[in-house]
């Protein structure tokens, strides 16, 4: 009898569906900008963004899990202690209690600020508008305020939970990388400064400019016993091409630097990571799902059955 198990295909099957979600974020971003203009203080497109990244994970993530905006409370903190706001926070929907909630003028779902005890939070992003240096660090500081929580991990049979769990993740996500700031790689050395918060994921860039496909750039950390000399000139090469940032020394053979690189895939990979890391099954280096793999290369290569087009 012939074998006819399934193998795994490239492009795989609803690879550009999947992308629905990363146009609903740029559409709502695009046309809450438009009406921004007209503010006084530009910032409403930011917050626009911060909504629809909450609804787009609301939509994707397992049952188990849900979004909100708000603070992470920890025993072991003090009512001294700053308790810091964050614009996308994943929590375990079915063990979590929520010790307060915060109503804005948003009085919707996505709108409402909640509290989470600390043990049943799995992961925090950060969102700003535009990949620049001055975000990227905005977005990290901000990040950092979870240090006091991630100086430890509890032991699971500890009845008093007082820091992140062991499969804690954090990332940032940009929407948009503009051309004036594609000529420097300033702003991927600053994200270098994610090595030091546990789970850090690196990020995404939903956009840049002039791309005529749905490219997204995955930001990400690639690690060498040796100092990895740039490979791409920065003043010859766009970030909006390929981007790669210094080296910097964490140990002795450890070498760490971020990456950029654009693909119609990264949306999605980005997004099974995601779902990897708060299952504890996330492994650097390896894909984590084949769901949303596929580009128009691909496409135009099936199609044509890999003929030579002239």
């Amino acid at each position: 009898m012939r074998d006819e198990r399934l193998t795994v295909q490239i492009p795989t099957q609803g690879w550009k569906q999947l992308l629905t979600g990363r146009k609903e974020i740029l559409d709502a971003y695009d046309r809450a900008r438009e009406q921004a203009r007209s503010h006084e203080v530009e910032t409403y497109h930011g917050k626009v963004a911060e909504a629809a990244i909450r609804k787009w994970l609301k939509d994707f993530l397992p049952g188990r899990y849900r979004v909100t905006a708000g603070y992470i409370i920890s025993p072991g903190r003090s009512s001294k202690d700053k308790t810091p706001h964050f614009d996308v926070i994943i929590y375990d929907a079915l063990e979590s209690p929520v010790l307060w909630v915060e109503e804005n003028a948003d009085t919707s779902e996505q709108g409402r600020s909640l509290a989470i005890p600390v043990e049943y939070v799995r992961c925090v992003l950060e969102v700003k508008s535009s990949f620049t240096q001055k975000n990227v660090k905005h977005a990290i500081e901000h990040l950092a305020d979870l240090k006091p929580l991630m100086n430890a991990v509890d032991d699971p049979s500890d009845p008093y939970q007082l820091h992140l769990s062991a499969t804690f993740s954090c990332a940032c996500v940009f929407v948009e990388l503009r051309e004036a700031d594609a000529s420097t790689t300033r702003a991927l050395d600053a994200l270098l400064g994610g090595l030091h918060l546990r789970g850090f994921l690196g990020g995404v860039v939903l956009r840049g400019d002039r791309h005529a496909q749905p490219q997204t750039g995955r930001l990400s950390l690639a690690q060498s016993e040796e100092p990895i000399e740039r490979p791409f000139d920065p003043k010859t090469t766009s970030l909006l091409e390929i981007g790669f940032s210094s080296t910097t020394r964490i140990a002795d053979k450890v070498h760490v630097a971020a990456l950029l690189d654009w693909s119609e895939s990264a949306f999605s990979q980005f997004a099974f990571d995601l779902v990897a890391m708060l299952k504890g099954k996330f492994r650097p280096g390896r894909v984590s799902s084949f769901y949303g793999l596929g580009s128009s290369w691909h496409e135009l290569i099936r199609d044509t059955g890999g003929k030579k087009l002239d």
